[in-house]
């Protein structure tokens, strides 16, 4: 049986890899060939689904949704990159908090939020965006195999811990993973500066939209000026006036609530505004709507309709001044698409950023993503049953909506970890995990360091080509056989295991962060091998130095 399992969990692993057919696909075809063959019980192959690693990603997604929405994590990388001239300062000053907070909540989202930030950052200071975001993804990688929440292996890998009577908690993957972390960033600055080169591209924008900006009396950037906020210009918006109570002031004054700020702007500078936390926008969908109507009229008009704000047209003159011509397009801001089906000048509309950032609700949503951290970290209460708490907080405090909590779910993800938690039922239940680990324990011949290097290449090699759920899956199981039968510490074996999953350094479909900054970083996959491959021989060299001694002391 330990035959056929292995034929099958190749399969899989090499249907996952070619990207022949989905990820989750592969998976669902092996869970029901092994439930025929009877390698395993149906609710064995399917337990995934009710995994508390599982569920706890899933509150972990809702909740880092929850604490990005109010727009803290822009307003916070604004304060750190504000005065920064060369990618290695920024690295140098970005790296620290971004891990940090990447250790406390899914990577994935962090990562999302850099990349206009970084770009903003090209624009106004010249710093190519190139040298910046591959070293990020890779440093917030690093940094989420430090805690058991940070990424969703570590959950995976504490699930299977568990059913086998081993306990991780929220800082026993530290040890081995923070000293990798802390070498991995100043590998990843010092490499960047002579590997991934790059100008920053100016190109002549036609700054040929007009956008009209509230101010509300909560926004975060009363009292301070549109320059000191780094609102004044970039390459995509210029302000050009700001109006109070109807009259034009100084565009260096203090901002006031109930002010409106006028801006010269690209279309893409029309939805980066938008999405600016500093302003206090009303929480509603920025809409991209056709005007479809031979009725005369201007494009103020529009706002005839109730809770219809008109937020941007491509016109040099006030809205109310601009003719609402058939065929055109405008940015307006709604509650739902349902005011725009009933609008008579609108045939066409486009969702195209979602609600602007409420840092209303800051305090609060970080109040509840603190909450989960100690409770789970104090042992106060599962952690899973703690990630699901904050998580209903996050949509009973307000920070939320329900439908906005539903849609911070990525169903994908959350099917492969599940489907995934099932290969590794397949690998213990065939026997295949004690062949793996017998063979390696028999290579090893009693020989820690050489044990130690075995797993820790074997891991990076299978979390380079497979997905990290998938790795975590298949050689938790073969950590624990080996630990039981060498007399080691399982927790050390899992944690270096934990911390090597997170070497995705080499392969760009290998982890969704890298995928992610491929495009804007305009990486190809030969950027890839050419920066992973040394910062994966570091940081392998250093899990190595780190894992032996430890295993060594605690035998």
């Amino acid at each position: 049986m330990a035959i056929v399992a292995a034929v099958l969990v190749v399969a899989t692993l090499v249907a996952m890899t070619s990207g022949r057919m989905p990820a989750v696909l592969a998976l669902m075809v092996a869970l029901l060939a092994a439930g025929v063959l009877g390698i395993a019980t149906p609710a064995e192959l399917f337990s995934g689904l009710s995994n508390g690693g599982v569920i706890t990603i899933a509150a972990m997604l809702v909740i880092a949704k929850g604490v990005l929405s109010t727009g803290v994590v822009s307003r916070v990388m604004f304060k750190l990159l504000s005065q920064v001239d060369t990618p290695t300062r920024m690295l140098v000053r970005l790296i620290p908090p971004v891990g940090a907070i990447s250790s406390l909540i899914n990577t994935t989202p962090i990562v999302a939020m850099l990349i206009p930030a970084t770009k903003e950052v090209q624009q106004r200071a010249g710093i190519p965006a190139r040298s910046v975001l591959l070293p990020v993804a890779h440093a917030t990688t690093l940094a989420g195999s430090t805690t058991l929440v940070g990424t969703s292996s570590n959950l995976i890998i504490a699930g299977f811990a568990t059913s086998a009577g081993v306990h991780l908690s929220m800082f026993s993957f530290v040890p081995i993973a923070l000293p990798v972390a802390l070498v991995g960033w100043v590998a990843l600055v010092l490499l960047s500066r002579h590997l991934l080169r790059g100008r920053s591209r100016h190109k002549d924008r036609a700054l040929d939209w007009r956008a009209e900006i509230p101010v509300s009396g909560k926004a975060v950037g009363i009292g301070r000026t549109a320059t000191s906020m780094g609102m004044h210009k970039t390459a995509e918006f210029e302000l050009v006036e700001i109006r109070r109570w109807g009259q034009p002031v100084d565009i260096d004054s203090p901002i006031e609530g109930g002010d409106l700020l006028v801006y010269r702007t690209t279309e893409l500078g029309v939805q980066m505004l938008w999405e600016s936390p500093r302003f206090g926008l009303a929480p509603l969908h920025l809409f991209a709507v056709t005007i479809g109507t031979e009725n005369p009229g201007t494009v103020r008009d529009l706002q005839d309709e109730e809770d219809l704000l008109v937020v941007a047209a491509q016109t040099h003159h006030r809205f109310r001044d601009t003719p609402a011509e058939p065929g055109s397009v405008c940015y307006v801001s709604v509650a739902s698409s349902q005011v725009l089906e009933k609008h008579e000048f609108v045939s066409l509309w486009q969702n195209v950023a979602g609600k602007a950032p409420q840092p209303g609700k800051t305090w609060v949503a970080i109040s509840i993503l603190v909450g989960v951290i100690l409770a789970a970290s104090f042992s106060l209460m599962d952690v899973s049953l703690a990630a699901g708490c904050g998580a209903t907080l996050m949509v009973v405090s307000g920070v939320l909506s329900p439908r906005s909590a539903v849609r911070a779910l990525d169903w994908n993800i959350l099917a492969i970890i599940a489907g995934s938690i099932g290969l590794g039922q397949i690998v213990v239940k065939s026997g295949l995990a004690g062949y793996i680990s017998d063979g390696i324990l028999e290579l090893g011949s009693g020989n820690i360091p050489l044990m130690v290097a075995v797993l820790a290449i074997g891991t990076t090699l299978l979390t380079n080509f497979v997905t990290n759920a998938a790795a975590a899956a298949i050689l938790t199981p073969v950590a624990l056989t080996i630990a039981s039968s060498a007399d080691l510490s399982p927790v050390l074996l899992l944690t270096l295991i934990g911390t090597c999953i997170s070497f995705t350094f080499i392969n760009p479909y290998s982890h969704q962060s890298n995928l992610m900054v491929m495009e804007p970083g305009n990486y190809t996959t030969r950027t890839f091998v050419r920066f992973g491959i040394p910062i994966t021989l570091i940081s392998l060299v250093t899990v190595f130095l780190v894992a032996w001694p430890l295993l060594e002391y605690t035998r």
